[in-house]
C-alpha cells in the first residue's frame, strides 16, 4: 500500500503545473530600494515538487548576493513536503528602474514563457 502511495505522490508532483505551486497572487509586484542598500524579495516555493525560482532576468540596477529557502513555520517537526519561502537577496547598485523576471520551473525541464515580473525602483 505504501509503494502506491508512494508512486502516487511521485505522479502528481511531476504533473502539477507550475501555476499550481507557487500562487503568482503571493507574488510581489515590486520592491524598492535606495543605492547601496541591501533589500529582498520573498517568493512562495515547495522545492519538495522539484520547482524552484529561476532568476530569468535581473536589471542593471542591482545585484543578486544571495538566495535561500527557509521551510513554513506551519510545518511540524518531521513532516515533509511542506512549503515555505525563497528569498532573494539583492543590493541596489544605482538609481532606476528595472524589471526582475523569475520562474518557478525545474530544471530539467524546458523553461516555458510562465515567468513573473517585479518592477525594481532604485532611488538616490
Amino acid at each position: 500500500m505504501n509503494v502506491i502511495k508512494t508512486g502516487l505522490s511521485l505522479l502528481l508532483m511531476a504533473v502539477i503545473p507550475p501555476s499550481f505551486a507557487a500562487e503568482k497572487t503571493k507574488l510581489p509586484a515590486q520592491a524598492t530600494a535606495k543605492v547601496n542598500a541591501q533589500f529582498e524579495v520573498k517568493l512562495p516555493s515547495n522545492p519538495t515538487t522539484g520547482y524552484n525560482w529561476i532568476v530569468r532576468q535581473l536589471p542593471e540596477q542591482v545585484a543578486l548576493t544571495g538566495m535561500d529557502y527557509a521551510q513554513s513555520p506551519d510545518c511540524k517537526a518531521g513532516m515533509v513536503g511542506c512549503g515555505g519561502t525563497t528569498t532573494l537577496r539583492f543590493k541596489a547598485l544605482k538609481a532606476g528602474t528595472g524589471k526582475l523576471i523569475v520562474q518557478y520551473a525545474r530544471p530539467w525541464d524546458a523553461l516555458t514563457n510562465e515567468a513573473a515580473t517585479i518592477n525594481i525602483h532604485v532611488a538616490e
